[in-house]
């Protein structure tokens, strides 16, 4: 079984469905929360050499914003040291941000009519690693990868999955379950578009759970057994 540490940044961006299947597959796991207290952000990671992967979960910051950039920098250094030394890197929504940055690319804010917020679906694609889809996403921004990234799902508001060697980015959020989305809804009203609501978008998670959770359960053992190469 594999050790692997997961980053959180805020506590209610935790890794929810992620980490209760790496714990059931009996995978060692050590959290670092990033924002347990926002006036100290804890930038003093472990060393990720002493794991055989990194998992790099959302935020509910913006990774471009200059007042953000005092914790946002030391983890994207981070992240392109693992990316130089070969270490196995999945960074969901937020932490796939970072990554298109760590490797030359940029995060941009999304024309309001390509914010997605609910269940999407990817563009069939040969080749697809995982499924098309449901997928639940909740994202304004979204990324500009670099030339020479490889590009593994996309549905044509947004690059969904991406990878550059032995680190994979997504703009989805394959952990998202209704008890972390409910907490997400509760701070962040505001940036929910008209033509949803609260409600609906927790109603869709319930209907889905199952199947969020079999293409989570996929997801995961294709990046630890073809990523990372470690036992699933």
């Amino acid at each position: 079984m594999a050790r692997i540490l997961l980053i959180s940044h805020e506590p209610q961006a935790a890794p929810a469905l992620i980490g209760e299947i790496l714990r059931e597959q009996g995978h060692a796991i050590v959290l670092h929360v990033v924002l347990a207290d926002p006036e100290d952000p804890d930038t003093d990671f472990p060393d990720p050499h002493s794991f055989d992967a990194v998992i790099a979960f959302g935020s509910f910051a913006n990774a471009y914003d200059a007042e953000v950039q005092a914790w946002v920098e030391p983890e994207r250094q981070l992240i392109s040291g693992m990316v130089k030394d070969d270490i196995p890197y999945l960074g969901v929504c937020f932490g796939g941000q970072l990554l298109a940055q760590a490797v030359g690319g940029s995060v941009e804010r999304a024309p309001v009519d390509e914010q997605e917020i609910g269940l999407v679906t990817f563009d069939e694609d040969a080749g697809l690693p995982v499924p098309a889809g449901p997928w639940f996403t909740w994202h304004e921004d979204r990324v500009v990868v670099p030339q020479g990234i490889e590009v593994l799902a996309h549905n044509g508001k947004a690059v969904q999955l991406f990878r550059t060697g032995r680190a994979v980015g997504t703009q989805f959020h394959p952990e998202a379950d209704v008890h972390v989305v409910g907490s997400w809804v509760s701070i962040g009203p505001d940036h929910i578009p008209t033509h949803t609501s609260g409600p609906e978008i927790l109603e869709d998670l319930t209907t889905n759970a199952d199947e969020l959770r079999r293409n989570c359960e996929q997801l995961v053992d294709w990046f630890l057994r073809e990523v990372a190469e470690v036992s699933a």
